[in-house]
């Protein structure tokens, strides 16, 4: 738009410097090289801003031209550049002042006569061109200012989404170490109990006499797993009860895990479907782990109580969102299945919902349909460890 404004009173003063040539040559020549001048202020005056300062300043002062000097001041304004702002508004009120003032000997040096109505000598001419000189650096600051305010606001609403973001992870934490207590607690007075008296029974039948070989033997089986579930249960309580010392060590999936689970979930004999489309770099830690604890609570539950043990996996990226979609055949109704707890999809769906996003699970037809939409947050953005690592 500014080009425009430029170059078309250039263009005019073109062709009537043009049309002059022949009865005027000396005259009409210096005002097609004016014209000239103004159209070189319009391509030069964001790279070459003081060429096209100076190029404007003798435009004005040859042919009383100003357009192109007003163009001029807005643009070195709008993009800080005071120097050549002060210069090309101090021509502006300064040359007008001294045309006003002191009438020129000569009209040989003005190329250019324009009639109007606007006053153009004494006090009404001064305070014409004061204003008009000011306009275009006043309506730069203006610009300036409004895009400050503008810039300002979105630092402060990026501020606040961070804050905001901050005190889900801050929530998570604070969760997170509560849950982590409480499974602490019931792993060590609960778990603990039940295998440390199975491997003391199986221990005692061992060493029975009345036991065959064959009992003695599978029973000594059972009590040396036993013995390795406590150790390992012990390792597990460790990181339970000092979760703030542990957090480095424990273990983060991504989402190139999952293609291991899906390995490890078709040698037990699960049929899995898996694809994904748009997941490469595009996701945090936090949302890939979540991801894969996703498939892998999806898959635990289509072995214990699919008839036919098969799922169809499918992750997409797109919008700053990651969609995983899990789909699994319902076990029937009269067949026994292995028990679960039913409180890992109800603590996925509770992290998802910390994490600005939804996890819903139901059935539709004769299918169980898994659907879960997350935040794809910024790589580098490592959110506390999530709640809810063990699977129902």
């Amino acid at each position: 738009m500014a080009a425009l404004v430029i170059v078309g009173p250039a263009a005019v003063g073109l062709l009537t410097g043009l049309h002059r040539l022949a009865p005027t040559p000396t005259p009409a020549a210096f005002a097609a090289i004016s014209a000239l001048c103004a159209l070189v202020v319009g391509l030069w005056r964001r790279e070459h801003d003081w060429t096209a300062t100076v190029v404007a300043c003798a435009t004005f002062v040859l042919t009383d031209l100003p357009y192109p000097l007003y163009v001029m001041t807005f643009s070195v304004t709008r993009r800080r550049r005071w120097a050549p702002a002060v210069v090309a508004m101090a021509l502006l009120l300064l040359w007008p002042m001294h045309q006003t003032l002191f009438e020129p000997v000569t009209d040989a040096g003005r190329l250019f006569e324009f009639e109007t109505s606007l006053p153009a000598n004494g006090i009404n001419g001064l305070v014409y061109w004061a204003l008009a000189a000011v306009a275009p650096f006043v309506m730069g600051l203006a610009k300036n200012s409004l895009e400050d305010v503008s810039a300002e606001r979105e630092r402060h609403a990026a501020q606040s989404a961070e804050r905001q973001q901050r005190l889900r992870e801050s929530t998570l934490r604070e969760r997170s170490l509560t849950e982590r207590a409480r499974l602490a607690s019931m792993m060590h007075d609960g778990v603990g109990h039940h295998v440390s008296v199975m491997v003391t029974t199986a221990g005692a039948i061992s060493v029975d006499a009345a036991a065959t070989e064959s009992i003695r033997r599978r029973c000594e089986q059972i009590a040396d797993v036993g013995r390795q579930a406590i150790g390992q249960l012990g390792e597990v309580l460790d990181v339970l009860a000092a979760p703030a010392e542990a957090d480095g060590a424990v273990a983060r999936f991504g989402l190139g895990d999952i293609a291991d689970l899906v390995r490890d979930y078709r040698s037990l004999g699960v049929e899995v479907a898996y694809s994904a489309d748009g997941t490469t770099g595009a996701c945090g830690p936090a949302t890939e782990d979540l991801c894969y604890r996703v498939v892998r609570e999806s898959l635990t539950n289509v072995l214990r109580h699919a008839d036919v043990p098969r799922a169809d996996i499918r992750l997409t990226h797109a919008d700053d969102r990651v969609r995983l979609t899990v789909t699994s055949p319902l076990p029937p109704r009269d067949r026994p299945s292995l028990p679960g707890t039913g409180r890992g999809l109800r603590l996925l769906a509770e992290e998802a919902a910390l994490a600005g996003g939804s996890l819903d699970a139901t059935p539709s037809g004769d299918v169980f349909v898994l659907r879960a939409d997350l935040p794809a947050a910024p790589r580098g953005r490592d959110a506390e460890d999530p709640v809810g690592r063990s699977a129902s």
